[in-house]
């Protein structure tokens, strides 16, 4: 005789809660994940200096060649976007300067 088999089982409308699940109605509902919006500058960020540093420690798995340089340069470029962005960001932040307003024409 198994151990399920020599349990006795409670009444239903014994009151005890004792280890069994709460109904699926009492649930919580889950949280909905939020909308990701890709065209970020987080995710812009993160792209090139993931870019820049995995090329660089593909450097070490190769040779130098053209294709590095070029490749070199391209991350290089993207990365110091992302630097101009954030550094333009901490002068407006720490009231150094103003933001110009927009010219429309």
């Amino acid at each position: 005789m198994s151990a399920a088999s020599r349990r006795r089982r409670r009444p239903a409308g014994s009151g005890t809660t004792g280890g069994s699940a709460a109904p699926a109605a009492a649930a919580p509902k889950p949280i909905p994940l939020p909308e990701w919006k890709w065209r970020t500058f987080p995710v812009y960020f993160a792209f090139a200096l993931g870019g820049f540093l995995g090329l660089y420690m593909g450097l070490l798995a190769s040779v130098n060649s053209g294709a590095f340089l070029f490749a070199s340069v391209v991350w290089a470029v993207l990365l110091g976007a992302g630097f101009s962005r954030l550094s333009t960001r901490w002068i407006l932040s720490r009231r150094w300067t103003r933001a110009q307003q927009r010219r429309k024409g």
